[in-house]
């Protein structure tokens, strides 16, 4: 039995990364950024305007007052998208839209709000009503993004913020890492596909539809390939379809009983055993492996175990072969309900609900914590992970980590 922080580095230090592919902008959000993403032109790549209102020149518009307005004659009008090349002259303004080429020998534009138009003999006119400071309104050129920066970082996920930022700097295609995919398979004799029917004894898979959401939340490609019977003969079988992916995990079977069958027949397909089980509380019958390049998983029936050590195992394969940091869960801190004592020699994971109190947040930890209990997961926020042997008093500020929120940090 190994402590978590050993069973992580192995798992980290034995899975590749995988290769990468060129995608459409459209097919990259979601994905794993392969290629550190450079700026190929300055932006904005014109000086233009912050505001719609009128292109001047601040020394025309000096002591202007809604007491004592300014005069300008309007010389034209500039709005966005037309090309520049119009100038400015001395006691003229120009009227402008947002996002449009500022004309030359302008350094500030006064807002529409803080000016008024009018015809003076047929001739367009603007009263300006506040003096106007040099660089006013201006949005310069360069002053987002300068050419040959590095906006977006390999490793990166394309979150909606990044996908947006690509077409900003008008990439058509981007390099990204190939989603890893995901062999899943349920094992046990007492399992029953979703929508069989069932009697005493048995039970739905929920694991495989668990892991299937965690596989793609993670930025996998999942596939389900049904329930393996407690039987060398099947588990073989399902065995030898799923070393066909870049990862295979099995729930269920793990343990040390008489229908776990799993690790023997792992070891009989060529899989080289790496660590079987861990020092944590619920999921310390969980096995790593690896044939090849192919990285295998046998995890603990109980649902509860299955999805906590796919955050706690499972996740750092997926972040290792698409090539991102290793993963960390967001954490916020809260005072304990309730007293908490882990007696096991195991590091025990409390499941906790975050409820806001004035201000302040509250850990509540959820009264079942079984490895079977899954509503203990469902209806709690995140973890507090106590060491063998702790206690921590009714209270006591402690560090809850966040379900679901691995990846999140490098978003």
């Amino acid at each position: 039995m190994i402590s978590l922080w050993k069973a992580r580095g192995i798992i980290w230090k034995e899975t590749p990364t995988l290769s990468s592919e060129p995608v459409p902008l459209i097919h990259s959000l979601g994905r794993t950024l392969a290629e550190d993403v450079k700026v190929a032109f300055d932006m904005p790549p014109f000086d233009r305007a912050a505001m719609d209102g009128y292109a001047v020149n601040a020394t025309d518009t000096r002591c202007a007052c809604s007491q004592s307005p300014v005069v300008l004659k309007v010389a034209g009008e500039i709005p966005a998208g037309t090309k520049g090349g119009k100038k400015l002259t001395e006691g003229c303004a120009m009227s402008i839209m947002t996002g449009a080429v500022l004309p030359a020998n302008c350094d500030g534009i006064i807002k529409i709000e803080d000016a008024e138009e009018f015809i003076e003999n047929g001739e367009r006119k603007v009263r300006i009503f506040k003096e106007v400071k040099p660089g006013q309104d201006i949005s310069f050129r360069g002053e987002d993004l300068k050419k040959g920066e590095t906006i977006l970082k390999k490793g990166r996920i394309v979150t909606p913020v990044a996908f947006a930022m690509l077409a900003y700097i008008g990439r058509k295609r981007v390099r990204v890492v190939r989603k890893p995919e995901v062999a899943i398979v349920a094992t046990g004799d007492e399992i029953k596909k979703v929508g069989e029917k069932i009697s005493a004894g048995e039970i739905y898979d929920s694991n495989s539809y668990g892991i299937y959401g965690q596989v793609l939340r993670a930025g996998g490609n999942p596939h389900l390939l049904g329930i393996a019977r407690d039987n060398p003969g099947s588990l073989s079988r399902s065995v030898k379809r799923g070393l066909r992916y870049d990862i295979l995990i099995m729930s269920g079977g793990v343990s040390v009983g008489k229908y776990d069958l799993v690790v023997n027949v792992f070891k009989e397909s060529g899989v080289k055993m790496l660590f079987w089980k861990v020092a944590v509380k619920p999921g310390k019958p969980s096995f790593f492996g690896k044939k090849g390049e192919v990285v295998v998983f046998g995890l603990p029936g109980y649902p509860v175990s299955s999805y906590l050590n796919f955050e706690n195992l499972v996740i750092f394969a997926l972040s290792k072969m698409l090539g991102q940091p290793k993963p960390e869960r967001l954490k916020v801190e809260a005072s304990l309900e309730r007293e908490l004592k882990n007696s096991d020699d195991r590091d025990s994971f409390v499941r906790v609900k975050i409820v806001s109190e004035k201000d302040r947040y509250i850990a509540v930890p959820h009264p079942a914590q079984k490895s079977g209990v899954l509503r203990s997961v469902v209806e709690s926020d995140g973890i507090v992970h106590l060491k063998r042997g702790e206690m921590r008093a009714k209270g006591e500020k402690v560090t809850v980590e966040l379900f679901g929120t691995f990846g999140l940090l490098i978003s």
